[in-house]
C-alpha cells in the first residue's frame, strides 16, 4: 500500500511554514471499520463548519485530475448524518477500488474576503509567468469548475516585487516560501484571504512540461524598449499617447487569433493593415494616415496601434486645434475604461459619422474641451462626410464587381505560378479588400442610422428586427443555394473556410461532408418590411433639420439595405481570391518539392519579393530558410502571454485581465448543451446546442445551416460578422465575451444565456 496521497503529504510538508486550516485524513478502509470514532474525532478537533475534500491517489498521476473528484463544503459539525453521507459521497466519486484512497476533512473558513488559485508557471508550457485567479466569494470550486472567472492577474516571475500591486506582493512572498519547499516542480495552490491572513488550502504539482531554456527577461526587456521607442518617437500624427490593442477596429484577435501563424498574419498585413485600410479611410474623406501601418506583432501577438487608428477617424479639414482636442478627449476616455472601449472604438468612443440621432454626438462632445462653436463645426463636418460616404456606395460596388471579372480572366491566363500569385495578390488588394474596407465602413454607418431610427422611435425594436430579417442577405442566399444543388453551392461558396487567412484549415470544398452533414430545410422568410409613409415623413423631416443635403428617406433606406448586403457580398468575393492564392501557393510548393504543411510558416512577402527572381535553386533555398526561421520564431513566441491592451511598457510584465463587455443579440433566454468547435472535430452535430467559437469569421457561416440554439464567441464586437449574422437570424448570442471567460465557460456541461439581462454562466 502507498503511504499517503500527495495532497495530504504536501500539506504535512508545509504545515509549519504557512497558515493552513486544521485538517484530518483517513482512508476508506479505516472509515468503514471506525466510522463513529473518526466522525467523533472530526467533531472534537475541528471547529465550526467543515469541508470534505477528495484525496485520491488518482490525483497524483501526470494527467491532472484536479477538480475531477467530489468536494463538499459548508457542513455543520453537529450534523452527524451530513458528515457521514458527505464522506461516503466523496469516496464514491473515486469509482472502483476505493479501499486505500483517502479523504481530507478541513475546517471551512467562512466569510473569506477572497479565494483564489495560483499557478506558479504557465500551465500550457511551463513559462515563468504567474497566474493568480481571484474570486470575491468563499468557494474556490467556482474558479476550478469554470462557473466564475473572477479577476485574473498575470505577471512575469522575475519582475521586480516593487512593481507588483500590494495585494500581489504578499501573495508572491507566500509563493516563494512554497517554491523553496518544492524546488523541482511547478505548483497549483488554492488559497483564501481572511483579515489579511493567507491560508493555504491545497498545494498540488502543476502538470506541465519544464520549459526549455529561453531568456524570457531579455525578450520582454527588448519588447519594452521597442514600445518605449514607439511611444516617444515623433511622427506627423496628432497626439502624445500611444496605446496598443488586440481587438480594435480591424480586431486581429477575432480575425487571425492571438498567436497567428506567419502566413496568416503576413497576409492580413499585406492585404489590409499595411496600406489598404488607410487608403480606404482617405477615399471616404477621413484623415490621411497612409504610410502608417496599423498592425504590429509583439512576440507573435498582433496589436492595433490606437494612435494611428484614432487619427484615421479624424477629418483633415478640421483645424489642428480641434483635431488635437478631439484626440486628447478620446484617449482620456479610453484610458479611463480601456477594457470597455478596446473592441468598441467605432461605436462607443470616437465620432466617425453622424446619424439622425444628432443629440447623441452633441452629448459625447459636451465633455470635451471644445467650445460650442467648435462642437457645431465637428458635427457639420462629419455630417458632410457621412453624406459623401453614402453617395460612394455604387462606386465601391462597381469596383469589386469589376474585380470579379478581372479575377475570372486571370484564372484562365497562362502565367508562371509566382506571377499568378503576385497578380492575384494585387487584385485582392485593389479590387477585393479595398472596396470591402469601404463597404464595411458603409455597413457600419448603415447600422448607426438604423439604430437612430429605433432610438428616435421612428421604428420599434420589433420592426428593426423584422427589417434585418428580411433584407437581402448572403447568409439566406447561402442556405437557399445549399438546399438546391451541391455542385452549384460549392462553386459559389466552396472557397470559404473557418479562419479565412489560415491555409491549414480545410475549406467547404475540401471538407463538405463534415461541415454539412444535415441540410436544414429553408424556412419561409417573413414578408419584407416596408417603411410606412408616416415613418418616411419623420425621416425626411429629420434629414432636413439635421442638414443632410441631397438625401431623402428612400435613398437612405436603400443605402442601409444595400450596404449591409454588399459588405458581406464583397467579403465573399475577396475570400474567394484568398482561397485561390492558397491554391497557387500549394501548386508552387508541389512543383518545387516543398511540404504543403510548411506553407503556414511562410511570410507572403517572401513570395512577392520573388516575383523578379527566376533561379529555381535560389527560390527553394530562400523559402526553406524563411520557413525554418519563421517556424522557430513562432514556436518561441508561444511561450509568451501578453495583455489584450498595452498602455505602457510595464503592462507586458504584469497585467490584470478585466471582464469583457460582450455584445448580446436579441432578448432571448436559453439554457442548453453546447459544443466548442474551435478544434473542428470531424463529427459535427450542432443541432439544439449553443455553438462556442473563439474567433469566428465568415468561414463559420456553415453553423447557421444547423438548428443551433445560440452562439458565443470569445472575440468580436457589435459590428462584427457574427453579430450581423445573429441579428439576421434573430439568434441569441453573446459576441466577444473575452478569451478567459470563454475558456472557463467551455469547462461546464451546459450554458445559460440571458440576453435580456446580459448574463452568461456555466451550468
Amino acid at each position: 500500500m502507498k503511504s499517503l496521497p500527495n495532497k495530504i503529504k504536501n500539506l504535512n510538508h508545509i504545515n509549519s511554514l504557512v497558515k493552513i486550516p486544521k485538517y484530518l485524513y483517513f482512508n476508506f478502509g479505516s472509515f468503514l471499520k471506525n466510522k463513529d470514532k473518526i466522525i467523533s474525532e472530526i467533531q472534537k478537533k475541528l471547529k465550526n463548519k467543515i469541508i470534505v475534500r477528495s484525496a485520491s491517489f488518482n490525483e497524483d498521476n501526470n494527467t491532472s485530475n484536479a477538480g475531477k473528484f467530489l468536494s463538499i463544503p459548508n457542513i455543520n459539525l453537529e450534523d452527524y448524518k451530513k458528515i457521514e453521507s458527505s464522506i461516503t459521497l466523496v469516496f464514491k466519486s473515486y469509482g472502483k477500488n476505493q479501499k486505500n484512497h483517502y479523504v481530507l476533512v478541513q475546517e471551512y473558513i467562512q466569510n473569506a474576503e477572497k479565494v483564489g488559485v495560483i499557478f506558479t508557471a504557465d500551465p500550457r508550457n511551463g513559462s515563468p509567468f504567474r497566474t493568480i485567479n481571484f474570486n470575491d466569494s468563499n468557494h474556490t470550486e467556482l474558479i476550478t469548475s469554470g462557473k466564475s472567472n473572477g479577476k485574473i492577474i498575470y505577471y512575469f516571475k522575475h519582475v521586480s516585487k516593487s512593481k507588483l500591486p500590494k495585494k500581489v506582493q504578499y501573495i508572491e512572498t507566500l509563493i516563494k516560501k512554497l517554491e523553496a519547499k518544492f524546488p523541482k516542480i511547478f505548483l497549483d495552490i488554492e488559497f483564501l484571504i481572511l483579515k489579511k491572513n493567507i491560508y493555504v488550502l491545497q498545494v498540488r504539482k502543476l502538470n506541465t512540461k519544464k520549459n526549455p531554456f529561453i531568456d524570457f527577461k531579455k525578450s520582454l526587456n527588448d519588447l519594452a524598449k521597442k514600445i518605449t521607442k514607439m511611444t516617444t518617437e515623433k511622427s506627423h500624427l496628432i497626439g502624445e499617447d500611444r496605446y496598443f490593442s488586440t481587438m480594435t477596429d480591424w480586431n486581429p484577435a477575432e480575425i487571425i487569433g492571438l498567436k497567428p501563424k506567419p502566413l496568416a498574419i503576413s497576409l492580413y498585413q499585406s492585404l489590409i493593415t499595411n496600406e489598404v485600410w488607410a487608403e480606404s479611410r482617405v477615399s471616404l474623406g477621413y484623415k490621411d494616415v497612409t504610410k502608417m501601418p496599423l498592425l504590429y506583432s509583439f512576440l507573435g501577438t498582433p496589436y492595433i496601434d490606437l494612435k494611428t487608428d484614432i487619427n484615421s477617424f479624424l477629418i483633415s479639414n478640421l483645424s489642428d486645434e480641434i483635431q488635437t482636442k478631439l484626440l486628447k478627449f478620446y484617449f482620456k476616455k479610453f484610458k479611463q475604461s480601456p477594457h470597455f472601449f478596446y473592441d468598441k472604438i467605432e461605436s462607443n468612443l470616437v465620432i466617425n459619422c453622424i446619424s439622425l440621432d444628432k443629440n447623441k454626438y452633441i452629448e459625447i462632445l459636451k465633455n470635451s474641451q471644445l467650445k460650442k462653436r467648435d462642437r457645431e463645426i465637428v458635427i457639420k463636418k462629419y455630417t458632410d462626410l457621412t453624406v459623401n460616404l453614402i453617395f460612394k456606395l455604387e462606386e465601391n460596388i462597381n469596383k469589386y464587381k469589376h474585380g470579379e471579372s478581372l479575377f475570372k480572366k486571370l484564372k484562365t491566363t497562362k502565367n508562371s505560378t509566382i506571377n499568378k500569385i503576385y497578380l492575384i495578390h494585387n487584385i485582392c488588394k485593389n479590387y477585393g479588400t479595398l472596396p470591402f474596407a469601404n463597404l464595411a465602413r458603409m455597413g457600419f454607418v448603415a447600422v448607426e442610422f438604423l439604430n437612430s431610427f429605433e432610438n428616435l422611435k421612428i421604428i420599434s425594436s420589433g420592426e428593426k428586427k423584422h427589417f434585418l430579417e428580411t433584407i437581402k442577405s448572403v447568409s439566406f442566399e447561402m442556405s437557399k443555394d445549399l438546399s438546391k444543388s451541391k455542385s452549384k453551392f460549392l462553386n459559389k461558396y466552396g472557397h470559404l473556410r473557418p479562419n479565412t487567412y489560415e491555409i491549414s484549415t480545410p475549406s467547404y470544398l475540401e471538407n463538405y461532408k463534415n461541415f454539412f452533414k444535415k441540410i436544414k430545410p429553408i424556412t419561409k422568410r417573413p414578408k419584407k418590411f416596408i417603411f410606412s409613409n408616416i415613418q418616411k415623413n419623420k425621416i425626411n423631416k429629420l434629414l432636413k433639420n439635421n442638414d443632410f443635403k441631397k438625401i431623402n428617406a428612400n435613398l437612405l433606406i436603400n443605402f442601409i439595405e444595400n450596404s449591409i448586403y454588399e459588405r458581406e457580398s464583397s467579403k465573399l468575393f475577396f475570400t474567394k481570391i484568398v482561397d485561390e492564392l492558397f491554391n497557387q501557393l500549394k501548386n508552387l510548393f508541389k512543383r518545387i518539392g516543398l511540404k504543403e504543411k510548411d506553407l503556414q510558416y511562410l511570410n507572403i512577402k517572401k513570395i512577392l519579393d520573388l516575383y523578379e527572381q527566376y533561379s529555381h535553386e535560389d527560390i527553394i533555398k530562400d523559402l526553406k530558410k524563411d520557413i525554418l526561421t519563421n517556424k522557430e520564431t513562432y514556436n518561441f513566441n508561444q511561450n509568451f502571454n501578453l495583455p489584450n491592451i498595452i498602455l505602457n511598457k510595464d503592462d507586458i510584465y504584469m497585467f490584470e485581465e478585466e471582464k469583457a463587455s460582450p455584445t448580446f443579440v436579441t432578448k432571448k433566454i436559453i439554457s442548453s448543451k453546447f459544443i466548442n468547435i474551435n478544434k473542428m472535430t470531424k463529427k459535427l452535430n450542432l443541432d439544439d446546442k449553443i455553438v462556442c467559437i473563439e474567433n469566428a469569421d465568415p468561414g463559420y457561416d456553415f453553423i447557421f445551416n444547423y438548428k443551433i440554439n445560440g452562439l458565443i464567441t470569445a472575440f468580436g464586437g457589435p459590428n462584427s460578422h457574427m453579430s450581423i449574422r445573429c441579428n439576421e437570424f434573430s439568434l441569441p448570442a453573446a459576441i466577444g465575451i473575452g478569451e478567459k471567460k470563454f475558456q472557463q465557460l467551455v469547462k461546464n456541461n451546459s450554458l445559460y444565456l440571458n440576453c435580456e439581462k446580459k448574463m452568461i454562466s456555466g451550468v
